[in-house]
């Protein structure tokens, strides 16, 4: 599967719909700044949060990823600094 380019904005908006569609809320409702367990996300449903985010992106990534990138803001930003740029320019 081949990496996607994508800003952290967007993977924050994709997270926060993901995260919404879980809890049965509506996006408005999930806090990107507030750690993902006090969201409500259980340890399963954040490994389901972090397989899904890993098909999304084309990417790899660990579970632990939450452990050190609590909040769905933050994994956001990280995300994003490991992804390739927009296409464009050769």
């Amino acid at each position: 599967m081949e990496a996607k380019a994508h800003d952290a904005a967007s993977i924050q908006s994709w997270c926060i719909n993901y995260v919404a569609r879980i809890l049965d809320t509506a996006p408005g409702n999930i806090n990107p700044n507030v750690e993902v367990e006090r969201l409500g996300l259980d340890s399963s449903t954040a490994v389901a949060l972090i397989m899904s985010l890993e098909e999304h992106l084309g990417i790899e990534l660990m579970p632990e990823l939450l452990f050190e990138y609590p909040t769905l803001a933050s994994i956001s930003k990280h995300l994003a600094t490991k992804l390739p740029a927009a296409a464009g320019g050769a």
